[in-house]
C-alpha cells in the first residue's frame, strides 16, 4: 500500500531551529541512513537569523520537507516544502511560496515546489 503513496526509500522530515538548536523529526535511522549534510544545517540557522531580525517575537522555524535515501549524486537528500514560522505559543503562519523558495535558494536548500508566477 505505501508503494502508492509514497517510495519507501522517502520519507517526510521536519527540522525545528530556535536560533541555538537545529532538531530532525523523521530522518530514517540505521546503518544504510544518510546524514544530515552540514550545508543544510548553515542554511536553516541562517534563514531563522533573517527572519528573526524581520519578527522580533520569533521563537522557531520549522521546515517540512522530503528525505531521500537514494544516493544519487544529482538529487539532493532534502528538499524542502513549506517554511512555518512560529512567533509566540499561539501566533503562527506558512511563509507565502515565493518567499520560502526564495530564502531556501539563497541559503543552499532546495526547494521541492516551483512558485506559480
Amino acid at each position: 500500500m505505501n508503494d502508492y503513496l509514497y517510495p519507501l526509500y522517502e520519507a517526510h522530515v521536519r527540522l525545528t531551529c530556535d536560533g541555538n538548536a537545529l532538531h530532525a523529526d523523521g530522518l530514517p535511522q540505521g546503518p544504510d541512513s544518510l546524514p544530515l549534510p552540514a550545508f543544510y544545517r548553515t542554511g536553516v540557522f541562517a534563514i531563522y537569523h533573517i527572519l528573526e531580525a524581520m519578527l522580533p517575537s520569533l521563537l522557531c522555524i520549522s521546515i517540512m520537507g522530503i528525505w531521500s535515501q537514494k544516493q544519487e549524486s544529482t538529487e539532493a537528500p532534502f528538499c524542502a516544502f513549506d517554511l512555518w514560522i512560529q512567533c509566540d505559543e499561539n501566533e503562527g503562519f506558512y511563509l507565502p511560496m515565493a518567499s520560502a523558495a526564495s530564502l531556501f535558494s539563497n541559503n543552499g536548500i532546495p526547494y521541492y515546489h516551483q512558485p506559480l508566477l
